[in-house]
């Protein structure tokens, strides 16, 4: 008798991103502007949980082998390797040039990072962002090129450094740029220093995932008792084009 085996993979999460810039009514190519690969720790992870995972035009996927949890029904299902403990997936971002020109960022890597994770919690408009709401203007605070604000119900952009002890208005617009309206992008309020994220390489930002930690039930990555959720939940990270 020869046994029938059955592998069954499954989403554990999607991540869109959002950039109008490598948007045509035809095509969507934001991976010619930004690569993910995963670091050194995931790509262990991906090993020891049977998981892999995909990124084509805008979207990256993560999927893992599963079981149904109470055969004969096929549903829900569990990881085929039980998830236990505290993990972080985290993903390395790298930009071309062509993505620093089309997009409202500061030039990140070195000292600063941009971090993204599922530990925020910033819903708005049915999407599950994974960038911070967009930081207040302060006029006590100074700002790289490329930094975007809010502001009176607008968004703001910073056309070249801003220090506060020059007194620089946002009217003023030698120095800001008035983006309309307010809308869920990546902005200054996701840089993190580059000591502080200690990503294997350096990168353009990160996104980690975690199984645990979320403030908010809608971000978890799992249900009760380890199940996996269907469908699997959908995240998105909206950048700004310049275009």
């Amino acid at each position: 008798m020869i046994e029938s085996i059955s592998t069954i993979y499954r989403e554990l999460f999607t991540i869109q991103l959002i950039h109008s810039g490598y948007e045509t009514p035809q095509e969507i190519f934001l991976q010619k502007g930004i690569s993910i690969t995963p670091d050194s720790a995931t790509r262990n992870l991906f090993i020891n949980y049977s998981m892999n995972y995909r990124y084509y035009n805008n979207t990256l996927l993560c999927f893992i082998q599963c079981v149904p949890s109470t055969p004969p029904a096929p549903d829900p299902k569990v990881p085929f390797v039980a998830i236990q403990g505290n993990i972080r997936w985290r993903f390395l971002l790298h930009n071309s040039s062509d993505f620093f020109n089309k997009t409202y960022v500061t030039a990140a890597g070195s000292k600063k990072m941009y971090q993204f994770s599922n530990q925020v919690n910033n819903t708005n408009g049915g999407n599950l962002f994974l960038s911070n709401p967009v930081a207040n203007y302060s006029s006590f605070n100074d700002y790289d090129v490329g930094t975007i604000v809010q502001s009176g119900g607008n968004l703001y952009v910073s056309l070249q450094p801003v220090l506060a002890a020059d007194g620089i208005a946002l009217s003023n617009i030698n120095f800001w740029k008035l983006l309309q309206p307010v809308e869920q992008v990546v902005s200054n309020a996701d840089l993190q220093d580059t000591a502080t994220v200690q990503a294997d390489e350096t990168c353009f930002g990160v996104i980690d995932m975690y199984n645990s930690g979320t403030t908010n039930n809608s971000y978890k990555l799992l249900d009760t008792g380890g199940k996996l959720l269907k469908p699997a939940p959908a995240f998105t990270i909206k950048f700004k084009s310049r275009i």
